[in-house]
């Protein structure tokens, strides 16, 4: 057990794809002390390490918050679950792994929207630097970061038939699915270098774990910051069975994630006034917004069953697991250095726009039987035959939803309302990609290798039927973001610059500073607000 310091001069709360740089990028000045304190343990299981094993380790109850979404009206009621990282490298060490900025224009949206700093060209800079791409000639890439990214390389049939299948159906198939593309297919990079996962915990905090300014504190959970007369001070936390208070003397950077960022705010008496009144909650700043903009892709998933060996179940086959389990161990390569989402592309669902406003990913295996929960299982989550699924995304959504207190206990989980179809134009948009990925499962290449569609299936024909379908089958992409997001106008929770509005010395640098969420995983765009985030509180614009 650590002896946990009185004092530091910056406290960064979460050491997931942002925290987690904040942190190391800080703490390169020996002047500085800096703590990073992380409700989870360290990523030391081979399910945290292991490419290949992704597929368990994002639903393991053991390393995430598991939360749970309240009953959605529009979603037949139904209570979805909604996975955030709860263990070192946050998010960063269970997600798929896909390596994808979003087109440039998502950023220039952004800064059109008022947050200054923030178009395409004014955060390249900070992608560049957290990136170390491998073969590639892209000057707009990174090349000496410390996140390793290369082009998935899953040598599965299925997967080059998907391919081949989008180039019949028309649509360009990419060399880079990180350039400027109006639409396209191809395979995704991952940040999985070297036959590792890339998270933030591996690529930086692991290089400076004998750097003598920086600690890093785990199984310690935040309950609040502790602010006086509109200063942030410090926090309070739970640890080792214990409550206890640190202090910073510079800055408190919330990194938590856009679920527990602002649960933490309101539960330190900054949001609602009236929501904080309702739990007895001291007001130290009645902030209207705080919660009050969450976004996420929603999604649906069709699924197919193959007529051959295919998929990435042949790997399951006693004789193709043991040399796959020689291959990594000796060279770090073959299935178990690939991710389980390697291949998909970006659509449009309307050909006047601008970008794309959907995604899809193709999963090389069948979806899991069952996820998380307590009786959890990893061979709940292998297929019992050959086939593969699409998740196919609602990439611009327009609908908002919300966190709010269930209690004042930080025990306790918020309140998530997922807002999911509130605009009804976010049905529109995905039942159109829906049906255009049903209609590229029709083209030759990969019809052959399809035996039956079992999601949404050969009784779904008409829009009607599909619209019912989403909204009994549909699901969350955990792509959570924008619940405390910047913005210019004086009730938006942050500035530009990521500072709480009417605290000082309190700042927030994870997904939910977004003011509009991209048509991207937001891995890449979370750890770039990190990159950018320590440039901002360091005074080091580049």
């Amino acid at each position: 057990m650590k002896k946990l310091a009185e004092k530091c001069d910056y406290l960064i709360v979460g050491s997931g794809a942002a925290g987690a740089i904040v942190a190391a990028r800080l703490s390169e000045n020996p002047n500085v002390r800096v703590v990073l304190l992380e409700a989870g343990g360290k990523n030391n299981s081979p399910l945290l390490r292991v490419p290949g094993l992704g597929f368990a380790a994002a639903n393991h109850p053991k390393y995430n918050w598991g939360f749970e979404a309240e009953p959605s009206p529009t979603m037949g009621n139904r209570k979805l679950m909604w996975l955030q990282g709860r263990v070192l490298g946050g998010s960063s060490s269970i997600n798929g792994m896909i390596y994808t900025r979003g087109h440039s224009r998502e950023y220039d949206i952004w800064r059109q929207m008022g947050c200054e700093g923030w178009g395409s060209n004014d955060v390249l800079p900070y992608f560049k630097r957290l990136e170390s791409f491998e073969g590639s000639s892209n000057s707009e890439l990174g090349k000496k970061g410390p996140v390793r990214i290369r082009k998935a390389n899953p040598d599965l049939e299925i997967c080059d038939a998907f391919l081949q299948a989008a180039r019949d159906e028309g649509y360009p198939i990419l060399n880079d699915m990180n350039s400027d593309m109006a639409e396209g297919f191809g395979f995704y990079d991952i940040n999985a270098g070297k036959g590792r996962r890339m998270s933030t915990a591996t690529s930086y905090l692991e290089p400076i774990s004998k750097r003598p300014n920086l600690m890093i504190i785990m199984h310690a959970q935040v309950l609040k910051v502790l602010i006086q007369n509109n200063v942030a001070k410090g926090v309070e936390l739970f640890r080792e069975g214990k409550f206890e208070k640190l202090y910073a003397d510079k800055e408190v950077i919330l990194s938590a994630g856009a679920i527990k960022t602002p649960q933490l705010l309101m539960l330190s008496g900054i949001g609602p006034e009236n929501e904080l009144e309702k739990f007895g909650i001291k007001v130290k700043l009645d902030s209207p917004k705080v919660g009050k903009t969450l976004q996420n892709h929603v999604c649906y998933r069709p699924q197919y069953l193959c007529s051959a060996p295919v998929s990435s179940s042949k790997h399951l086959q006693p004789w193709n697991a043991f040399k796959a389990g020689v291959r990594y161990v000796f060279n770090r390569s073959g299935p178990l250095a690939e991710t389980y989402a390697v291949a998909g592309g970006f659509l449009k669902t309307d050909k006047t726009l601008e970008v794309p406003d959907a995604q899809v990913v193709l999963l090389s295996a069948l979806g899991p039987t069952k996820t998380g929960g307590a009786g959890y299982r990893i061979r709940d989550l292998l297929p019992d035959e050959h086939g593969f699924g699409l998740t196919v995304y609602q990439g611009s959504p327009r609908s908002r939803g919300s966190v709010t207190l269930r209690s004042s206990d930080p025990f306790d989980q918020p309140l998530i309302n997922s807002g999911y179809f509130s605009d009804p134009h976010d049905m529109e948009v995905l039942k159109t990609a829906v049906t255009k990925m049903r209609e590229l499962m029709k083209q030759p290449a990969i019809a052959c290798f399809i035996k039956k569609e079992l999601t949404p299936g050969d009784d779904i024909k008409d829009e009607q039927s599909l619209e019912k379908e989403i909204r009994q089958n549909g699901a969350t992409a955990y792509h959570q973001c924008g619940s405390c997001a910047m913005g210019p106008e004086d009730d938006a929770v942050l500035n530009e610059k990521l500072q709480v509005r009417g605290i000082e010395k309190l700042r927030v640098a994870d997904a939910s500073v977004m003011p509009r969420i991209p048509n991207a995983a937001l891995h890449a765009p979370s750890m770039m607000i990190g990159e950018k985030a320590a440039a901002l509180i360091k005074g080091e614009l580049i």
